[in-house]
């Protein structure tokens, strides 16, 4: 995770909230871990592995039951066949109406995941990498992963099929990815052509760009379709996405603009009303759209899939 990552948690919680149309329950915002240890290798039990951010992280023989702190955690422990015993606020609660609440992604409730006695706590750099103290004294093994990426993703997989003694459904969700990816791309390529797309979030004055190393530039980038913004030098608070102005990014000419919307809302109408993009294709064919932060921000994960699948749809219609 780069420097800035409790920010990024910030903004990340914040769309949460967004996403829901309500707050998430309040929780302390750093908890204190129960039932501490000496060390891991007391903590976990029979096997060492090392998680994707270099920790040294032991884990007992079997790995039934996790805590996930992040949506995307739990679709990972859910990919792989494993019991998600607690989620956070931001997961949705329908999807694993079996996992209790243990605090938001951006603040775990440490003391609910300890009650629920998980055998592994998986936890999301892209929220949690600042917290590795919180995790080497915590009493039960802290796996963290770190997928930015569509490929990131797939090495994901991998890594925790490794880690948690699942590499043949692994291999499976693995391969089930590639191939609905690949028809998602497939069918792109059917239509033909490379359309030219903005991604935005924000609002306000307080507008940012997708680059293309972000989560969802790998995405457009495997579609085939061009991302106007390109790299960007970081300027915003999450990573990969930099600082535009609205009427000036209108001169970027996207065909497509797509909405990651912020606490603020209305960043969509805020495009489609401002005078410079009056001319533009996108505004012209209303092509401006709003996405699901979930599945394009927040949890890079599993569900690429299905994310690939719908940019195809919006993208080449």
């Amino acid at each position: 995770m780069r420097t800035g990552g409790a920010i990024t948690a910030a903004v990340l919680a914040g769309l949460a909230l967004a996403s829901c149309g309500k707050e998430a329950a309040k929780v302390p915002e750093r908890p204190s871990p129960t039932a501490t240890v000496a060390s891991m290798a007391t903590a976990g039990g029979d096997h060492t592995v090392t998680d994707q951010l270099g920790r040294t992280v032991s884990l007992p023989g079997q790995v039934r039951t996790v805590a996930a702190l992040s949506p995307a955690a739990a679709d990972y422990a859910k990919a792989l066949g494993l019991e998600v015993v607690t989620r956070t606020t931001d997961t949705p609660a329908a999807a694993f109406p079996n996992a209790k609440p243990a605090g938001s992604a951006i603040s775990p409730d440490f003391n609910a995941i300890a009650a629920a006695d998980p055998d592994l706590v998986l936890a999301d750099a892209a929220y949690q990498s600042g917290r590795t103290r919180d995790f080497d004294r915590f009493s039960k093994p802290v796996y963290v992963f770190k997928a930015a990426s569509f490929e990131e993703v797939l090495t994901t997989l991998t890594e925790l099929g490794k880690a948690t003694d699942r590499e043949d459904e692994a291999a499976k969700a693995r391969a089930d990815l590639e191939e609905q990816a690949d028809a998602a791309r497939a069918a792109a390529r059917a239509k033909g052509g490379s359309p030219r797309v903005l991604v935005l979030t924000g609002g306000g004055r307080d507008v940012f760009a997708a680059g293309s190393e972000t989560y969802i530039g790998s995405l457009l980038a495997f579609l085939g379709a061009t991302n106007v913004t390109g790299a960007v030098a970081d300027g915003g608070p999450i990573p990969g996405f930099g600082v535009v102005e609205i009427g000036a990014a209108a001169a970027l000419k996207p065909d497509v603009v797509l909405v990651l919307n912020s606490g603020q809302g209305g960043l969509a109408a805020q495009v489609s009303s401002d005078p410079a993009w009056a001319a533009s294709a996108a505004v012209q064919q209303k092509r401006v759209i709003d996405l699901d932060i979930t599945l394009f921000l927040r949890a890079p994960g599993p569900r690429a899939g299905e994310a690939l699948e719908t940019l195809a749809k919006l993208l080449w219609p």
